[in-house]
Order: C-alpha cells, then sequence, then structure tokens
C-alpha cells in the first residue's frame, strides 16, 4: 500500500499540460542512429480495477523490450525506504493555519470521512495522496491499480531490467516542497469536485485522447504556472538528457505520468527537437 500512496499523489497534483500531438500514450522512438525501437508510454498511474487495461500494444513493446524505466522504480527496497520518511509527519504544518482555517478545513474533511487531525499522524505530501483516493471513488479504493506497479512486474517476470529517470529522494522532495499551507488549504475546500474531474480525466485517458486531457487541465485552478514549470517542464528537460543514454544500444519501455509527453517542452518535442522520430502506435 505505501507504494500507492506517492502514485496517487503523482495523479494527484502531477496532471495533464500542452497541447496534444497525437491521439496516443503509446509512442515509438526510432531513428537518430538507434540500434532498435524504444518505446515512450504515457500512464494515468492509478485506476479503479473496472477501468485499468494494459493493451495488447503496450504488451508488445515491452516484450520487445530489454530495458523498463520509469520515473521512480518502487521495487527498489531503498526507494520505500525513502517514502516512509517522507511519510513522517510534521507538527509544524498546522501551525500556519489559523483557528478558524483549521475548523474549516475539518468540516469538509469529516464529510469525507477524513479529519484535519490526520496530521497529527502522518505528512501532508501522504495526506495529499488520500484526497487522490477519494477523488476515485472507486467501490473499493484499497484495490486501486498502478501501471507502474503491473508493468514492474510484468518486466521482473521476463527477467528484464528496471531502471529510474530519477531519485526517489528528488521526486518527494520536490512535492513536499510544492505543498504550501494555502495550497493544502486549496485543495481541501475542492475536495468535493475531484470525483468529477477524475472521472473525466480517466474517460479521456481509457480513450487516449490527450487533446481532451489538456483541455480539462489548461484551467490554472489545478495547475499553476509554477507547479506545471517544477512538476512537468523541469523534469522534462532533465529526462531528455538522460533517455538518449538509455536507449542509445537498446530497446527500452520508458513509462511516465501521461502529462510529460505533450506540449512544446513535452517529451515528444523535446526528443524530436534532438533527432529522433516519435511515431503515436494506435
Amino acid at each position: 500500500m505505501k507504494k500507492h500512496f506517492i502514485l496517487l499523489l503523482l495523479f494527484f497534483i502531477i496532471t495533464f499540460s500542452g497541447f496534444a500531438q497525437g491521439n496516443s500514450m503509446l509512442w515509438k522512438i526510432s531513428g537518430n542512429g538507434l540500434k532498435q525501437d524504444s518505446y515512450l508510454f504515457g500512464t494515468i498511474h492509478m485506476l479503479c480495477p473496472d477501468d485499468f487495461e494494459i493493451k495488447q500494444k503496450c504488451l508488445d513493446a515491452l516484450n520487445s523490450s530489454q530495458k523498463v524505466v520509469f520515473e521512480v522504480d518502487l521495487s527498489k527496497p531503498e526507494n520505500m525506504e525513502v517514502l516512509q520518511a517522507f511519510a513522517v509527519p510534521d507538527p509544524s504544518f498546522i501551525k500556519n493555519f489559523t483557528d478558524s482555517e483549521v475548523r474549516k478545513m475539518d468540516s469538509v474533511l469529516l464529510a469525507q470521512q477524513l479529519s484535519i487531525k490526520l496530521l497529527d499522524h502522518v505528512s501532508p505530501v501522504t495526506m495529499a495522496s488520500l484526497f487522490s483516493m477519494k477523488g476515485f471513488n472507486c467501490p473499493d479504493p484499497t484495490k486501486l491499480k498502478s501501471y507502474e506497479i503491473e508493468l514492474s512486474a510484468l518486466a521482473s517476470a521476463q527477467g528484464k531490467t528496471i531502471g529510474e529517470l530519477e531519485t526517489a529522494d528528488y521526486q518527494f522532495g520536490l512535492l513536499k516542497g510544492l505543498i504550501t499551507p494555502k495550497l493544502f488549504m486549496d485543495w481541501v475546500l475542492q475536495l468535493d469536485k475531484y470525483p468529477a474531474l477524475t472521472a473525466r480525466m480517466v474517460n479521456a485517458y481509457k480513450n487516449e485522447n490527450l487533446k481532451e486531457l489538456t483541455a480539462l487541465i489548461e484551467d490554472p485552478t489545478w495547475m499553476s504556472v509554477e507547479q506545471k514549470e517544477k512538476l512537468l517542464t523541469g523534469r522534462n528537460i532533465n529526462w531528455t538528457t538522460i533517455i538518449p543514454n538509455l536507449i542509445k544500444d537498446q530497446g527500452c519501455f520508458i513509462a511516465v505520468g501521461a502529462g510529460h509527453l505533450s506540449g512544446e517542452k513535452g517529451l515528444i518535442s523535446l526528443l524530436r527537437a534532438k533527432g529522433y522520430s516519435l511515431t503515436a502506435i494506435d
């Protein structure tokens, strides 16, 4: 269950930005002297079991690759230790709110079968992941399925090497730094909006409609300019300095949040700018 917390949080705040460049979540990377094609797959991180599906084209791409690469490799024990450290409560966080703000947030949370007192036991990062779980509105939220976890299991069963694009410490630290008291309170006060938004995003994802995903999230209510720069643009630029070395001599199946795919500073555009051909796989 600990692995699910960070994936839920990533779904919650690393949404979908930029303009669409094709309606597919799977892209072939070829050309530019590559010895073998690689693949770029956009995930939604988590889905209710009834919505979850790994399409045959993704299985084919994974099967033909020698290495599977994630944002962070959640199968590494040391990454779980980092996650545990970031789950520890921060007693000073609640002190950023007035008594009136605490009461207001608690009233909203109680209606969602939660409580502001959870901050006595878990970090704001972990609590935000619980907000994400509420957004999915699954019959049994403990049975949410993860693309990263399922794909990792498939790769391990085939004896494939698993890699990561960044360290868990960096990723969790970035998320912790972005969860300001103001942002936390904004999330709490908008909790009732997340199920409808999540349902629309899930539907767009299942239909592989990048354009619709983009339209849903362009509203600055869901992602500020600063968040987009730190969570998406900056990381995309960094990843495109790493990916060329990964795919140079072997086929890789690279799975990242779908929000990283499109846009002027998305992975598709950035990799094309480096000379690679990226083709949508229908």
